[in-house]
């Protein structure tokens, strides 16, 4: 995640708790007219007590293209006409974009 959504989240979380009594819709419509996207994600996670930053190795798992088959995809393509960009896509099994 970037630092400047970090950023948006821990100010999300600072509003939240300065003004908790006054509730969450409060605190949307407040930041709602500053255009804060997700808010209601963000203060969800406030109240299930996680973090305003991202988690290191909390993304999605590597699955079609591991590091050993971008190595190999590398070799296939670098510097060589003998394979289309059509009979890789079916090769590694992957879509054309």
């Amino acid at each position: 995640m970037a630092p400047k959504e970090d950023d948006l989240k821990s100010h999300v979380y600072k509003f939240y708790f300065d003004h908790q009594e006054s509730g969450k819709q409060f605190t949307a419509k407040t930041l709602w007219m500053k255009e804060f996207s997700k808010i209601y994600d963000t203060l969800k996670r406030y109240e299930d007590n996680l973090a305003s930053e991202r988690q290191s190795g909390s993304g999605r798992i590597v699955k079609i293209f591991t590091p050993k088959k971008v190595e190999q995809l590398k070799k296939d393509f670098d510097h060589k006409d003998g394979i289309s960009q059509r009979q890789a896509a079916k090769k590694y099994g992957c879509s054309l974009q």
